[in-house]
């Protein structure tokens, strides 16, 4: 199966979409989101109120979606989420959030962050070329091959392992996600050996 890398920024040439640099605040927090661990074990009793914020730099308000934003977060609208949900066959949490404008004022209750649990081993290590820090985790790359032996047998939606906030979305996922006529949604070729 062909895999594509999502891009958490979204159109940045959309600039009526909404987009943010602002984490979460409330019961959660943007490393939480990028993890990978499984937020029911984190949060025993429960996820308090959400929100995040739109920023005032950037003047879109127009609801897609995809929320783009720089802290690589998967924001999706309910509706994409429920397509995500569906298809993907592995655990994947959703945690409902309150999307402010930049005045404070409530703009979307519709909207859930998706937190797929855990991480696939997928990287060719032969074939790329990166940075890793002492516990193996990639620092930077120059170049991120993807291995078509350990892609086999792969969710339609995961995490990649040594670097959680990279996400690999099946050609099956973007197809449905994109055939649903979902908005702000960018996928990157990836380099499969």
């Amino acid at each position: 199966m062909k895999y594509f890398l999502f891009n958490c920024l979204g159109y940045r040439d959309k600039e009526e979409y909404c987009f943010t640099v602002k984490t979460p605040d409330g019961g959660i927090d943007s490393y939480d989101l990028i993890a990978g661990f499984r937020l029911s074990d984190e949060y025993p009793d429960g996820i308090e109120e959400v929100t995040l914020s739109l920023d005032d730099k950037f003047h879109g308000l127009e609801l897609a979606s995809f929320i783009g934003n720089a802290c690589r977060m998967l924001a999706f609208s309910v509706s994409a989420a429920q397509i995500i949900t569906s298809i993907n066959q592995a655990e994947t949490e959703t945690i409902p959030f309150t999307l402010l404008n930049s005045k404070g004022k409530v703009h979307s209750n519709d909207y859930v962050f998706i937190n797929p649990v855990g991480s696939w081993d997928c990287v060719s290590w032969k074939e790329s070329h990166c940075e890793r820090d002492e516990e193996g985790d990639i620092e930077s790359y120059d170049r991120l091959a993807f291995s078509k032996d350990k892609l086999v047998g792969a969710p339609h939606l995961f995490r990649v392992k040594h670097k959680t906030s990279l996400y690999l979305f099946s050609e099956i996922l973007v197809k449905a996600l994109l055939d649903a006529g979902h908005t702000n949604l960018m996928f990157e070729d990836i380099e499969a050996v």
